[in-house]
């Protein structure tokens, strides 16, 4: 109970802060997660207190984050981009760990340098959590969003290497740079072949047991859950980087995503939707801890008296400036090392380009918990007993370093989009455009593959992605409820219309008006009175199925026999009764309501597709068999389209995944239901 209490009133928190930023989306959610987790720890008659364990928040928050970054991080940008992701993650930590230690160290006098070194090592990594929180919905220069995710996923090690090189220097004094620079090559690239070898394993192992006909979508889902916290600790075990360990078996479990999602559509999404799941979560937690911490590093700096709270926040100013005119002078000095291969070609201003984008990658290394999380795994005391020199005062300098961060970069956000996009690509795609885009070529590919076998499944198909063009060009228009309703009005008189003139033609039973009405009368949204309503039908069709057999009964001759009879003429009737429901909608819909109309003709148009089908009830397996066919034919083409779409360029990464998204949706839809009679879309 002790854990318990606490855990929920921090999801409470994440819930609200996700309500808040959805309510006034203006304020980036990491804002409201830090505020209401600050307030809430404040508050006495709330059980928050708990013991912060850095090793423990590394394993259990930040190992399952980064390696479900690694899984979805773009491989061919990784590539592309290594060269100025390696300057950012490794030489810029080397460069900021060594330079803003002298800062500090100059002003802060009583920090012995060993100590300043260690603080500008917990201060030097970006954090990717809060890297994409701060920057989410933002355009930037072309590949600097690929090369801060880079960076914000390795640098973590060259950080908490440099961390451990300068605390154990604090603790013994002794200090060398050759075994220095061992330690971190052996760490790191330990690290990364922990990562890539217990990863391809983990891999290799599902797909055996796929190929033995073992597979169990569940468990091949906890496996993969389990796999960040088992490389975390092995790697960790055996003294090397865990946070690059996770981040190598991400990027390995994301090959393995991309081969088999094609033959494992729903291993596929259930995973996708387990780890978004988990990652928003985990990032709400992160912020929300992270807020919950504050009120002790205040606390702890004021009962301290090292130096006071304007002081420190003073500091810590001055720090983040250096910090980022450091990121600023990386940069711009080395910006040819960031560009593109294709850039050079480009005839743009080259200097502006370079100040903006130096400015951007500056304003964007955003910090986060991990630095937080470093600084408190600082000791008490010293090897002979003494306490830590300025514990309190690196813990609230690295507290207020991370505000003062995620502050500047959404102040910053929308003015740096302004005077850096010149070198935006202006022909990427839309969603909107996007699917649009890839219906039209799925029809087109389509049409030249139909033959007299699929010609039916073809058009049916064909149909439902033209139904989805049109819908999709009215955007986010918002639908009339009202209109839809009178729609649905105007069909049913006009089917009540029609079944009049046949009766008074004499081709069907004035019985029949009575069925009709009772069954297509407008059913109530209260769950309740649908209920009595429902109930009430059935009492009046037994009532006239008892009168038929009494007038059976008496000898007064009856056209039908019973209710049942009714119903099969009823059916042999409806397209003509629907056929004119449509007709009538057609002449009293309007140009503003063109999505309601067609919405309510859709309804219709299925329902006239159905009784078509009974009319060649022998020849509907075999039509529904080419139907989910000619689907699954056409969920192959967009997929491919969207790779082609990636490849050019036209579309981003975001736009990639909830395309790929939607059409695994639909894939799954269609395996699952064995091809029924629509078309999802």
């Amino acid at each position: 109970m002790e854990l318990l209490v606490p855990l929920l009133i921090v999801a409470a928190v994440i819930v609200t802060a996700s309500l808040l930023q959805k309510r006034y989306p203006q304020i980036p959610l990491p804002f409201y997660l830090i505020g209401l987790g600050a307030i809430v720890s404040w508050l006495p008659f709330l059980p928050t207190e708990f013991e912060f364990e850095p090793e423990a928040f590394m394993v259990c928050l930040i190992a399952p984050i980064l390696f479900g970054d690694g899984r979805v991080i773009s491989r061919k940008e990784l590539l592309e981009y290594r060269k100025p992701i390696i300057l950012m993650a490794i030489w810029l930590v080397v460069f900021t760990v060594i330079g803003i230690g002298y800062v500090i160290h100059y002003l802060i006098p009583a920090m012995p340098l060993p100590v300043a070194f260690a603080l500008a090592a917990a201060l030097s990594p970006t954090d990717a959590v809060a890297v994409k929180s701060m920057t989410r919905g933002r355009t930037f220069p072309k590949g600097l969003m690929a090369i801060l995710e880079g960076e914000s996923l390795l640098n973590d090690a060259a950080g908490l290497v440099s961390f451990k090189v300068a605390l154990g220097v604090v603790m013994t004094g002794v200090f060398s740079a050759k075994s220095a620079a061992l330690e971190f090559l052996l760490v790191a690239l330990g690290g990364c072949l922990i990562g890539l070898v217990i990863g391809a394993a983990l891999v290799n192992f599902r797909i055996f047991l796929r190929k033995r006909g073992l597979e169990e979508v569940h468990s091949l889902v906890t496996i993969q859950l389990i796999t960040p916290f088992a490389i975390y600790l092995a790697a960790e075990e055996l003294h090397v980087s865990g946070i690059l360990a996770v981040v190598a078996a991400g990027i390995v479990h994301g090959l393995e995503r991309d081969r088999l999602q094609q033959t494992t559509t729903k291993l596929h999404i259930i995973s996708m939707n387990t780890w978004s799941m988990l990652s928003f979560i985990l990032n709400g937690l992160v912020f929300a801890l992270l807020g919950l911490l504050l009120p002790e590093v205040i606390t702890g700096l004021l009962h301290s008296g090292e130096a006071s709270v304007y002081k420190a926040l003073g500091l810590a100013l001055v720090i983040y400036a250096a910090l980022g005119t450091a990121r600023y002078l990386w940069v711009y000095f080395l910006h040819n090392d960031f560009l593109p291969a294709n850039h050079a070609s480009a005839k743009i201003d080259m200097n502006t380009n370079r100040k903006g984008y130096a400015l951007a990658a500056s304003l964007c290394g955003v910090h986060g918990t991990i630095t937080l999380a470093t600084a408190l795994s600082i000791p008490f005391h010293l090897s002979d007993g003494t306490p830590f020199p300025l514990r309190n005062t690196i813990l609230f300098i690295s507290a207020s370093v991370i505000l003062i961060s995620m502050l500047a970069a959404s102040i910053a956000m929308p003015f740096i989009g302004n005077s850096t996009v010149a070198e935006a690509d202006s022909a990427a795609m839309t969603m909107k455009e996007a699917s649009i885009h890839l219906a039209k070529q799925t029809i087109q590919f389509l049409k030249t593959e139909m033959d007299a076998m699929n010609f039916d499944a073809t058009l049916a198909v064909t149909k439902q992605l033209e139904e989805q063009i049109r819908i999709e060009s009215y955007g986010s228009v918002k639908l009339s409820g009202s209109y839809i309703r009178e729609l649905q009005q105007i069909g049913r008189e006009a089917e009540t219309t029609r079944l009049c003139e046949l009766i008074d033609q004499g081709v069907i039973s004035p019985q029949l008006q009575a069925v009709f009405m009772m069954l297509h009368k407008p059913q109530s949204e209260s769950f309740f009175l649908a209920r009595l309503q429902y109930l009430w039908v059935r009492f009046k069709l037994n009532l006239l199925n008892r009168k038929m057999k009494q007038h059976r009964r008496e000898g007064i001759p009856e056209r039908f026999r019973s209710v049942s009879e009714m119903f099969e003429e009823l059916e042999t009737i409806e397209t003509q009764l629907q056929q004119a429901a449509v007709t009538a909608i057609r002449k009293q819909k309007s140009k503003k309501h063109k999505l309601e109309a067609l919405l309510v003709i859709q309804h219709y148009s299925r329902m006239l597709k159905r009784e078509k089908q009974r009319e060649n009830e022998c020849s509907e397996a075999e039509f529904l068999q080419q139907l989910r066919m000619t689907q699954l034919r056409s969920v192959q083409i967009r997929r491919d389209g969207v790779q082609e779409l990636e490849e050019a360029e036209q579309i981003s990464r975001g736009t990639v995944h909830e395309l790929l998204q939607a059409i695994n949706y639909e894939e799954m839809l269609i395996l699952d239901s064995g091809g029924e009679e629509s078309a999802p879309c």
